[in-house]
């Protein structure tokens, strides 16, 4: 293990600004940090010191908290929880001697973004592409003659019109049963010139399997959830890792609450259709159509209500907390 020189670190994470304190005069703490397995990983402790939160290290955990949020850490874990919502780190929690470890990639690209949004790129969130995912010879999921298809396309018609009172602008990569490649997804979101992009999907695996999952495009240098091997190479969703770690936060938030569905967490993987946006994305994994009680609640009018409720809740949220700063307030 080599103990590498802090001076780059301080000056990068000065440059942010603190939400629950007076940025112009609070004093940035230290954040040490050493590397593992050519991974920089930040010392724990000064991350808790450096969002004012108070450090509770355990034998196999450490809790970060404040009156606004708590960050539960298990060691060895690329899982934790923030604020009661699950979400996967792209490195495990490690040690250096007894104090806790986070991967400065999984603080610049998942954490800090959703707990501070000054951190936030600034833009106007007017225009929304729905994708509901598959369609016409593609029929994605199937469970008897229930399919994925029909079940995406319907909570998409439901959400493009809940966000169309809200005064948003909604277009569809595809509003009726037809087949559209990943490629043409993507590609409308560029045309159309999209601010925001949610592809909607139905889970499938063994019959005990339920939940609700999101997917935000794996950052470069890190692995995506569930694998090793890191990826290396650059994509467009890179541009806004910050955004898509924000709003697939509360994404699976505001689902969650909705629906009291099992938590699968906020996730990463490189999707073509959120892979190659030009846009902020997401994609959401609705529920297991593979899952008896899932699969009716899916099909029900007041689930997919409550679907897109939350949807359109997190859309709200992501629109406000991105909005340009408006001089002199």
């Amino acid at each position: 293990m080599r103990t590498c020189c802090r001076g780059m670190l301080i000056f990068v994470l000065s440059i942010f600004i603190l939400p629950l304190s007076d940025a112009a005069t609070a004093k940035k703490p230290n954040i040490r940090f050493v590397e593992q397995g050519g991974v920089k990983y930040l010392y724990l402790r000064d991350i808790a010191a450096f969002y004012g939160m108070r450090y509770s290290p355990g034998a196999k955990e450490a809790v970060l908290s404040s009156q606004y949020s708590t960050i539960a850490f298990t060691f060895q874990s690329r899982e934790f929880t923030l604020n009661g919502v699950k979400v996967y780190a792209g490195f495990p929690l490690r040690k250096s001697g007894d104090e806790y470890l986070l991967a400065s990639l999984d603080l610049s690209k998942i954490l800090d973004p959703v707990m501070r949004i000054g951190t936030l790129p600034r833009r106007q969130v007017r225009h929304v592409v729905i994708d509901p995912g598959h369609g016409g010879k593609d029929v994605g999921a199937i469970c008897g003659e229930h399919r994925e298809k029909d079940i995406n396309l319907q909570v998409a018609l439901r959400l493009g019109r809940k966000l169309q009172q809200q005064g948003y602008k909604v277009s569809y990569t595809r509003s009726k049963d037809e087949f559209i490649t990943l490629a043409e997804r993507p590609q409308l979101a560029a045309r159309v010139k999209a601010d925001l992009f949610i592809s909607l999907h139905c889970n499938s695996a063994a019959a005990s399997v339920s939940g609700i999952e999101v997917f935000a495009a794996t950052p470069q240098q890190t692995p995506a959830t569930g694998a090793s091997k890191v990826e290396k190479t650059a994509c467009p969703a890179d541009k806004y890792c910050k955004e898509n770690a924000y709003f697939s936060f509360y994404t699976q938030k505001k689902l969650l609450e909705k629906t009291r569905a099992t938590d699968r967490g906020v996730r990463r993987k490189r999707f073509y259709v959120i892979r190659e946006l030009s846009c902020p994305g997401v994609l959401v994994e609705m529920g297991f159509i593979s899952n008896a009680g899932e699969r009716t609640r899916l099909l029900q009018v007041s689930r997919q209500e409550q679907i897109a409720d939350a949807i359109v809740e997190a859309v709200n949220l992501y629109r406000n907390s991105s909005a340009p700063l408006v001089p002199g307030k």
